[in-house]
């Protein structure tokens, strides 16, 4: 019995194995049926051979013995076939701090050819360094969705992408291309979606000769050519009238040649999306075809120069979610039509120059009013305050309210806007407390800017506020004098602004641990040393200038882009350990720095902006090695301790734009090499120990030069006619060197002393982060006898001084086409001749010093007409004849203004011109009372009375009639007089007795 039984379990199993082993030969045969095409796969290696995938290894996947459907990035089709459909290759952190960590390099290998079946290809946010786009993907038959965007592509857009007919989306944006777009992409007809925003490298040229082939793209819904200079194309709007099936059209920044008021017709009213903004010189009213757009829910007419009113036709574009009409020329004030866009989530009115009350503004937007998410009205000259309104917007999510002139408190009700993520009330008038109940319930809060308002902010140490703020800006707030520890609990903060807040204190050790990469701590009074732990930190911009800050400077952090940590006391060398890679801006002027230079400034390369050591005590050599600083703008050494020549390096400076080495011991001649600084703003080269000739090139090889100060030096020899080939020049200042010679003519040709300046001369660099430098152009001049710090203002200073010097001849009458000029000063010299005439043209003059010469001849009275006028100084020279007066010369009435010049007369002189002498006699006799005058007097009065006495005597005597009449109305009224002293006699005696 037992073996019977043993007999069909012995066979089951047997059955059960064969199973397993056929499943098994069915699974390995279906695995293989399923596996990607090894042509395929292999072409993939091939093209990771060819590529750097980052320091994170991003194609790491790509593994020979696996499967490359499943390779990140691959996509295949899921039946038998297993051909390569799309190939997303997108670098996803884009936005990080790090995302070349992650990014694609290197060359596009064309063994990609072989996924002949590809539909999708995206090489976006990737860094292929301005290679050509190859050519063969235009081969990619089947190809439906082609994004090469943010990917730094270079070289021309190859027209042989007008040959990928199934192509329904084309994005090349943010490239580098050169040339202009190729009208073979108007043979895509396929084509839905098409972006060229800021694809070229240069926008200044046209990238566009025509836009003809884009009324060819019929189905065309998204056409995005911003940043892209089309002011070739002059019909361009005709042209996208076309465009029936056109939803998204973005064209900001385009340069745009010109726009039509009005449409005989308007084809593409299904238009959704319009943006035109950053067209700023196109002056024009707004248009009259836009009204017609009735479906728009999105309209940005930011900075586009439209002037005149908005019309209430504005009322017509009822879809409207999202409205930008800021930084236009329109008037005040708005149409109460605005307040029927009931659909408007976000409206954008500022920089027009509103005014009025913004309470009324607000309550204008009606049916709106419950439904705004953002509202931002910066830059405008709007009063009121804050009350009774912003609480009750309940569903703002961002409010922009700075730069305009609100008062009165922040009323507590805003801790009830529960959605409120962003609060800018920056710049404007307001006061009061800023206590925790503010923020009561603003538990989306990421940004909030009150900066330069007189708001006190006051919470208890150890609150802990429900946001968690991004951005923090309380700049001229008080805040102090402890550093605010709320924001301990700040785990995503990213930029604080505390500039001029009263703190007093150390900074907290655990501030230098936290999330924050932008810290403006400047104008405080901070104490203590910078810890030396600072390079380990995430800081990316440190402002700490204007504190009390000591000792050395410690190691830097190595992500550090901006340091100014100017007017401290930090002292000792400036250390080696500089970071080096991406350190954009440094200044660590007037501190008590001693020591050398180090070599490892030179390493800062070509990303450096801008360098400040002045105002230190640096000594030693000047570096030889500034070739590897090419990209460097600004560099400011002045009022150290160097002794040196300018090394011929300096040369290699070709972006420079301002050189200061002035109050240093610099000499020798100017090395020739800096002729090729072409780009130089502001030279100044002021009381150092420099020698020889002003150079002609100078004038012939520096056109930008604007300021040139090259005062207290021993410069000798002629001045050169060729500065006045200096088109911008404004501040031409020579005191104090060993010129001889005259004044060229041709300083009668500065155009920049001609014409009035509007631009300030700030120069502003936005780096590789997007962080916006500003830096303040200033110089020390000598003016109405003084030397001043001209910073603020200096973009209006319009100066020549030559004084102190040893030129000879006359004044060029030419200087006197220097109309906006507002100092001359040709003191201290050996000028001969005559005052020109035409000096009298020079209306913006305020002062003039034209002393210690030897002028002659008199002084003309065109001088009167210098209506500005408020230092004169003509003395010791040899004028003659009367000093003119009129207008603003009788304010001038200090006589040593003409003192040392003998045969100068009149007021404000004591000394009298020929011809005045009687007149001037005759009133000081008279008012002395002497034997004289009163003798005069005595004889006048006789002869008067002569000649009345008989002018009268004789008509009587010879006219009877009037003879009896007169002497009746004597006697009646001496009767009168007898009558009324007899009476009034009598009264007395009575009274008096």
């Amino acid at each position: 019995m037992k073996s019977h039984t043993l007999m069909p379990i012995h066979h089951h199993l047997l059955l059960l194995v064969y199973l397993i082993l056929l499943l098994s030969v069915i699974a390995i045969q279906t695995l293989a049926a399923y596996a990607c095409i090894e042509v395929e796969r292999e072409a993939l290696l091939t093209f990771k051979a060819g590529i750097s995938d980052g320091i994170r290894h991003s194609l790491s996947s790509w593994d020979e013995g696996e499967d490359c459907c499943r390779w990140r990035g691959v996509v295949c089709d899921n039946t038998t076939t297993r051909n390569i459909l799309e190939l997303n290759l997108r670098n996803p952190y884009q936005d990080s701090d790090n995302w070349t960590d992650y990014a694609l390099s290197g060359e596009i290998n064309p063994s990609l050819l072989a996924l002949n079946h590809l539909t999708r290809l995206d090489l976006s946010n990737n860094n292929f360094s301005s290679i050509n786009i190859p050519e063969f993907i235009a081969s990619f038959n089947n190809l439906t969705h082609l994004n090469l965007s943010y990917s730094n592509f270079g070289g021309k857009i190859p027209h042989q992408l007008g040959n990928l007919s199934k192509l329904r989306s084309l994005d090349l944006s943010w490239s580098y291309f050169i040339g202009t777009i190729p009208p073979q992409l108007g043979n895509l007809s396929s084509l839905r979606y098409l972006s060229l925003n800021w694809a070229f490298n240069d926008t200044s040229t046209p990238n566009a000769d025509n836009l003809e082939w884009v009324s060819q793209l019929a189905s065309l819904k998204y056409l995005n050519l911003g940043g892209t200079n089309i002011t070739n194309v002059v019909n361009w709007l005709h042209i996208i009238n076309r465009l029936q099936s056109i939803r998204v059209l973005l064209l900001s920044s385009s340069s745009l040649p010109s726009i039509p008021n009005s449409l005989s017709y308007v084809n593409f009213t299904g238009l959704t999306t319009l943006d035109l903004s950053n067209n700023w010189s196109l002056n024009t009213t707004l248009l009259s075809w836009l009204w017609n757009l009735t479906n728009l829910s999105y309209l940005n007419l930011e900075n586009f120069g439209f002037y005149g009113k908005i019309p209430d036709d504005l009322a017509k574009l009822t879809s409207l979610t999202y409205l930008n009409l800021g930084e236009n020329n329109l008037e005040s004030p708005l149409p109460r039509s605005i307040g029927q866009l009931c659909n408007l989530r976000s409206i954008d009115l500022s920089y027009l120059g509103i005014d009025g009350d913004i309470q009324e503004l607000v309550g204008m937007l009606g049916c709106t009013w419950n439904n705004i998410e953002e509202i931002i009205l910066s830059g405008n000259n709007l009063q009121g305050n804050l009350s009774n309104w912003l609480q009750q917007m309940t569903n703002l999510k961002h409010v922009d309210l700075s730069s305009n002139s609100l008062v009165g408190s922040v009323p507590l009700g805003i801790g009830n806007l529960q959605n409120l993520n962003d609060l800018d009330l920056s710049f404007n008038s307001l006061c009061g407390v800023i206590s925790e109940a503010h923020f009561a319930n603003l538990r989306k809060l990421n940004g909030l800017r009150l900066s330069s308002n007189s708001l006190i902010i006051s919470v208890s140490r150890n609150w802990i506020p429900p946001f968690q703020l991004i951005t923090l800006a309380l700049g001229s707030c008080r805040v102090g004098p402890q550093f605010p520890a709320w924001l301990k609990w700040q785990r995503q903060i990213d930029e604080v602004d505390l500039y001029n807040t009263s703190i007093t204190s150390t900074l907290p050790h655990w501030l230098w641990s936290s999330s924050v990469y932008s810290l403006d701590l400047s104008y405080n009074n901070i104490t203590r040393r910078l810890p030396a732990y600072l390079k380990s930190t995430n800081i990316v911009l440190l402002d700490l200038k204007f504190n009390n800050l000591e000792g050395p400077l410690p190691p830097l952090p190595g992500g550090l882009i901006f340091l100014d940590l100017s007017s401290n006391s930090i002292s000792g060398p400036l250390p080696e350990f500089l970071p080096t890679s991406r350190l954009y801006y440094l200044s660590l002027s007037n501190n008590l720095i001693s020591g050398s230079i180090p070599s490892s400034i030179c390493e800062l390369a070509n990303d450096m902006w801008a360098l400040d050591l002045s105002r230190n005590n640096l000594s030693g050599e000047f570096l030889q090695c500034w070739q590897q600083c090419s990209g460097l703008k600004i560099m400011d050494f002045s009022n150290d301790n160097i002794t040196e020549e300018i090394p011929p390096s300096v040369g290699s400076l070709t972006s420079l734009q301002i050189l200061d080495l002035s109050n240093n011991n610099f000499y020798g001649e100017l090395s020739s090499e800096l002729q090729h600084c072409k780009n130089l703003f502001l030279l100044d080269l002021s009381n150092n120990i420099f020698s020889g000739k002003i150079p002609i090139w100078i004038g012939e090889k520096l056109p930008n030069l604007k300021y040139l100060q090259l005062r207290s030096n021993m410069f000798d020899g002629n001045i050169p006619p060729q500065l006045a080939q200096l088109a911008a020049l404004q501040v031409l200042d020579l005191l104090y060197n060993k010129l001889s010679g005259s004044i060229p003519c041709s300083f009668g040709n500065f155009t920049g002393m001609m014409i009035s300046s509007v631009w300030k001369d700030n120069k502003d660099f936005t780096g590789m982060d997007g962080i916006k430098f500003i830096y303040m152009d200033s110089l020390f001049l000598v003016m109405q006898g003084k030397e001043s710090k001209y910073s603020e203002i200096l973009y209006l200073v319009k100066t020549i001084d030559l004084s102190r010097n040893n030129l000879s001849g006359v004044i060029p009458e030419e200087i006197g086409a220097l109309w906006q000029l507002g100092n001359l000063n040709l003191a201290g010299n050996h000028l001969v001749g005559i005052i020109p005439e035409k000096m009298g043209n020079m209306l913006s003059l305020e002062s003039l010093d034209l002393s210690s010469n030897k002028l002659s001849g008199a002084i003309p009275q065109s001088i009167s007409k210098l209506t500005f006028l408020d230092h004169l100084n003509l003395s010791y020279n040899n004028l003659s004849g009367r000093i003119p007066s009129g207008s603003q010369l009788d304010t001038l009435n200090d006589p040593s203004i003409y003192i040392g010049n003998a045969y100068l007369c009149g007021p404000p002189t004591s000394k009298n011109c020929p011809g005045d002498t009687a007149a001037h006699n005759r009133t000081s006799n008279y008012a002395n009372g002497s034997e004289t005058s009163m003798w005069w007097l005595y004889l006048g009065m006789g002869i008067g009375f002569v000649v009345g006495f008989w002018g009268v005597y004789a008509v009587l005597l010879f006219h009877g009639t009037w003879m009896n009449a007169y002497f009746r109305m004597i006697d009646n009224f001496f009767d009168n007089v007898y009558v009324t002293v007899a009476v009034s006699m009598n009264r007395l005696i009575n009274k008096y007795g």
